[in-house]
């Protein structure tokens, strides 16, 4: 089950970890002022939130600058949870309306989830320009023989 309530130390916690990893710049908010903790809130089954405790307790933070002090130790010493932690804190980044809000005044045109919008995709680009392979039919492929 999604939507499992936090405790505020663990949300705060991951404020801080994401504005780490995504410390935003150039009109860009970073990853704790595009709200990515209340993204993984509401998206966090009961394990997850066991995860995130786990993760919080062996690799504490409560500034910016030791949480990419952590962040470097657990990519090293726990590639899969940093791998893990990474993926929900992108997903939410770029699920941001503030952060899609700042594309939007840079000019991408991005249209977020849900999905199959997203990126505009023209005309030109749907088509390849060059050809690649050819067409077998079914009934047309045979084993190959050595």
């Amino acid at each position: 089950m999604h939507g499992t309530a936090f405790p505020e130390e663990l949300l705060t916690y991951l404020s801080i970890v994401s504005t780490a990893f995504v410390p935003g710049g150039a009109s860009y908010p970073p990853g704790g002022e595009a709200q990515v903790d209340t993204f993984i809130e509401q998206r966090a089954t009961a394990e997850d939130l066991a995860a995130f405790l786990d993760l919080m307790t062996r690799y504490p933070a409560t500034t910016v600058e030791e949480a990419t002090s952590r962040i470097s130790e657990m990519e090293s010493g726990e590639p899969l949870a940093f791998a893990w932690l990474r993926e929900f804190i992108y997903h939410g980044y770029y699920a941001s309306h503030r952060t899609l809000a700042a594309m939007a005044d840079r000019g991408y045109e991005y249209h977020g989830a849900p999905q199959p919008l997203g990126y505009r995709i023209r005309e030109q680009m749907r088509t390849p320009t060059a050809v690649r392979g050819s067409y077998i039919s079914t009934e047309e492929v045979r084993r190959a023989t050595s």
